[in-house]
């Protein structure tokens, strides 16, 4: 094969068009959830010390400050769009041979959670660049030295940037750099002295970050969205899922066995060649999640929070693949074979993401305000007030929320239930105290990573 600059271009440009088909739509909870923090900010500094909500993404967060909730939602989601597409140009940065930079960046294209990510206005798109870039940079400089720790240093601090689950990466990065360096002194002295060398630009960027966020911490708290507790189920939906959903897998396969066979075969892959980058896969695929398994972490059930570890198994499965057209014969009909299944699964995955989004809230609203302003009940006051606030403010309408516990005095004209349309009742009484009842009339439907499903119900009077 030739130069792969064509065929990299051509992947960049393709995963650039399926992010902007994904950035379609309204925007979900999360997204909203971000305005509302920054909403009260009189300047943007306020982002790194007086926001302490884990749904503050920093350089999100600042960039919808300048652009304003008034956009449309492709602007509004402009920057991951970027940071996606760019992520794509990393990808095929870290492997080595052209193979392996077609492959990876392909896989980084069209994965669906990538394509999700990189399309939504939070801060995983970032997250997954800085990633990315730090591999590379920390490979750079365990090879040639120089200047690469400072780019090192900057990609770990604008990773944190975009989201604090960067934190994940950087034990990654310690360990691997650890076990390296050990490899090629065997002295614990220097092995210390190197790693500490290759770190402190890093400790002395994040450092400001740091304290910021400590200062913020003591003057007002920091409040998590929402915790559930840890569980092995919890664990296994979690990484399964992502890795169900990054290689294209199809749903039949179990979480536990997607969990198995990956880390199995990253574990085997690493005994048979046993290359500098094996060690990275080991202890970022395998070990990590044991980790976070073995802390009994909260919220593990969410597959976003596995987003470093599902980075790392994309670069290792591009090397894979990589491998296995470089060999020819059997083994490149086996690596075509491959990539060909993931990329149909994760075509079948964007389908559906395109047809149901994250949710079509700006209709719901619309129908409820139609005749002017309107009350409404939910199953679900926080989340449902706030998106039903959003959408109700773009159209200068408005909607009260009622409560649960004054549903038989203020008799609102509308109930929302959240949840799969597919089980919700076509009638709903949700007060025993009184004869209120409700009759559906329409439902909105999300897909995939994010987003929330409603139906709508009216009055019967």
């Amino acid at each position: 094969m030739a130069k792969p600059s064509l065929a990299i271009f051509a992947i960049v440009v393709a995963g650039l068009v399926l992010r902007l088909l994904g950035a379609r739509g309204d925007l979900w909870l999360d997204e909203i959830w971000s305005f509302s923090l920054i909403e009260p900010l009189t300047s943007i500094n306020q982002i790194f010390w007086r926001v302490n909500h884990d749904n503050n993404h920093f350089l999100n967060s600042a960039y919808l400050y300048l652009i304003g909730p008034d956009t449309s939602p492709l602007l509004q989601r402009g920057l991951s769009i970027a940071f996606g597409a760019s992520t794509i140009v990393a990808a095929a940065a870290v492997p080595r041979g052209r193979w392996a930079m077609i492959s990876t960046s392909l896989l980084f294209a069209v994965s669906y959670p990538m394509v999700h990510y990189g399309s939504e206005a939070r801060g995983y798109a970032g997250l997954v660049l800085f990633t990315l870039l730090s591999v590379v940079f920390l490979e750079r400089w365990l090879d040639k030295r120089g200047s690469s720790v400072i780019a090192l240093a900057a990609a770990i601090l604008l990773g944190l940037l975009s989201h604090l689950t960067m934190i994940e990466m950087v034990p990654v990065l310690v360990a691997w750099t650890t076990w390296v360096t050990w490899l090629r002194t065997e002295r614990i002295g220097r092995t210390l002295a190197d790693v500490g060398l290759t770190f402190t630009p890093a400790v002395l960027a994040v450092l400001p970050l740091a304290i910021c966020v400590v200062v913020g911490a003591q003057l007002s708290g920091f409040v998590v969205g929402g915790v559930s507790p840890f569980s092995f189920q919890a664990f296994a939906k979690g990484y399964g899922g992502v890795i169900r959903y990054l290689l294209g897998l199809p749903s039949w396969i179990g979480d536990w066995a997607c969990i198995a066979a990956a880390c199995g075969m990253v574990c085997i892959s690493a005994g048979i060649w046993r290359d500098r980058r094996a060690s990275l896969y080991v202890i970022g695929i395998v070990g990590l999640p044991a980790l976070m398994c073995a802390a009994n972490l909260p919220n593990l059930q969410i597959p976003r929070y596995f987003i470093v570890s599902g980075t790392l198994l994309l670069l290792w499965t591009g090397e894979m693949l990589s491998r296995g057209f470089d060999a020819g014969g059997f083994k490149r009909y086996l690596a075509a074979g491959a990539l060909a299944v993931m990329m149909s699964g994760s075509i079948s995955s964007l389908l559906q993401f395109y047809e149901y989004g994250r949710g079509s809230y700006a209709s719901i609203v619309g129908q409820m305000t139609q005749n002017g302003a309107t009350t409404y009940a939910s199953n679900h006051d926080f989340r449902t007030a706030m998106v039903v606030d959003y959408f109700a403010a773009r159209t200068g309408r408005q909607a009260w929320f009622v409560p649960k516990d004054e549903l038989c005095i203020r008799r609102p004209a509308w109930l929302i239930m959240e949840g799969d349309p597919d089980i919700q009742s076509k009638r709903v009484e949700p007060a025993s105290a009184c004869a209120l009842a409700y009759e559906r009339i329409d439902a909105s439907r999300n897909w995939g990573l994010s987003g929330l499903s409603w139906t709508l119900y009216r009055r019967r009077d």
